[in-house]
């Protein structure tokens, strides 16, 4: 039997996730600060042109991604405050572990899952 997470851990995760969540959401009203800002540009040749493209290109992917996290980030909170968070793998039922949900707070699945979800 995987072992849950006390309410420090449980506490200190709910802090990391809070911060994840501002800089993120800092992080995609800059992005779209930006793309506001490439869209007034005044493009004089295909040089600008392939640049602001990139640039805009690049914000996108970025943006999707910081958007992912987010829904993550919000998952992991409304567990915690439904008080459902365990720190327990959804899929195996393992422990996830401290050292994981430090880098990933709102991990949902241990290593080994994590790595046979992302070679499918």
């Amino acid at each position: 039997m995987a072992k849950e997470l006390n309410q420090k851990q449980i506490d200190e995760i709910y802090q990391l996730l809070i911060n994840s969540k501002e800089k993120i959401e800092n992080n995609l009203k800059g992005i779209s600060s930006s793309q506001d800002d490439l869209s007034s540009m005044d493009l004089n040749d295909d040089a600008d042109f392939a640049a602001a493209s990139r640039d805009y290109y690049n914000d996108i992917h970025i943006k999707n991604q910081q958007a992912e996290e987010l829904e993550l980030i919000n998952y992991a909170l409304m567990k915690i405050n439904k008080g459902l968070f365990t720190g327990i793998c959804e899929m195996c039922d393992s422990e996830i572990g401290m050292k994981r949900l430090r880098v990933k707070p709102y991990a949902k699945y241990c290593i080994d899952c994590r790595n046979h979800i992302d070679k499918r």
